[in-house]
């Protein structure tokens, strides 16, 4: 008697971008400093490269020897699989460099001193040392609602992009799975 079992093909981009889409449901709950919206950031990167990986591996059989290359590299040969070449002054392309880079910063900073301003006593200083916020690098300051609303949509830009290298769907990008049904000889059980 034939057995029927079935599966689901679940990917890091599907639980990544699921994990980014319910932080940007949620932003406006969070505070509007870069502390609270840090995760976000840390999630659009996680999700760019994943479904870049995710392309990869499908599109290309040596993917498991290229995947801890860098994401710029990744993408470069994700652009020769299809005989193209990446425009790195593209909007999509300019918004990948920027979230990598705030990626890299946050996983691999080195210590950085950032001053506060000049003060008449050390009461004063006291006090300003106090809050948090004014001791932040300007790279890091950068991080807010806003700009994460931005980014939202180029997000989704460059998904779409990076998709339509390989004539995939709009929202390729946002398969939480492959599914189907294998169907299984008697033998086996």
């Amino acid at each position: 008697m034939t057995k029927y079992r079935p599966y689901q093909e679940i990917t890091a981009q599907s639980i990544n971008v699921a994990t980014l889409m319910g932080l940007f449901n949620d932003l406006e709950k969070r505070s509007d400093n870069a502390a609270a919206l840090t995760p976000v950031v840390v999630f659009l990167a996680f999700s760019m490269e994943s479904y870049i990986n995710s392309l990869g591996a499908q599109h290309l059989d040596i993917w498991d020897e290229l995947e801890r290359l860098p994401w710029k590299k990744k993408i470069t040969i994700l652009h020769k699989t299809v005989s193209k070449s990446p425009d790195w002054g593209s909007p999509p392309l300019q918004f990948a460099s920027q979230i990598f880079k705030l990626r890299d910063r946050l996983a691999h900073g080195k210590p950085e001193i950032v001053y506060g301003p000049v003060l008449n006593s050390e009461e004063e200083a006291v006090e300003v040392l106090r809050n948090p916020t004014i001791f932040q690098p300007d790279w890091y300051s950068t991080i807010n609602k806003v700009w994460l609303l931005e980014s939202k949509n180029k997000f989704r830009t460059l998904m779409v992009y990076l998709g339509e290298l390989f004539d995939r769907h709009e929202s390729d990008h946002l398969a939480i799975a492959y599914t189907g049904i294998e169907e299984l000889p008697d033998k086996n059980f």
